[in-house]
């Protein structure tokens, strides 16, 4: 069921990506975007997402840093993970931080609302 209160935040690296998720979830959430984890941080302070999509490359920082930034400042914070990576989910997990799902590129956007309709 859509929420086009939902605030969710995109961090994602790649354009066409982000205008993929803009065209895809138009008028469902309530969406900003950040293609860096610099970005992604000031967004996330004036925004106030209720959830974050987090793609693990960046350009100027690593996921899992920025993960760490976002924890400390919102412990609670439903984040989705997102990477071309299949092997950094247990990366993620073992470092105790947390997730509301991971998505391995490419991946169904349905799949990816589905997940953020569920995020808590």
């Amino acid at each position: 069921m859509p929420d086009a209160s939902r605030k969710v935040l995109f961090v994602e690296d790649e354009a066409d990506l982000r205008r993929a998720y803009a065209r895809f979830f138009k008028g469902r959430f309530d969406m900003e975007f950040a293609g860096t984890g610099a970005e992604a941080l000031t967004r996330f302070r004036s925004f106030r997402p209720n959830v974050v999509v987090l793609d693990m490359q960046l350009p100027d920082t690593d996921g899992i840093d920025l993960l760490r930034q976002l924890r400390t400042t919102a412990p609670k914070i439903p984040v989705i993970i997102t990477t071309a990576y299949v092997s950094m989910e247990p990366l993620v997990d073992v470092m105790g931080m947390g997730h509301s799902g991971y998505l391995v590129k490419p991946f169904d956007l349905n799949e990816l609302a589905h997940r953020i309709d569920a995020a808590e």
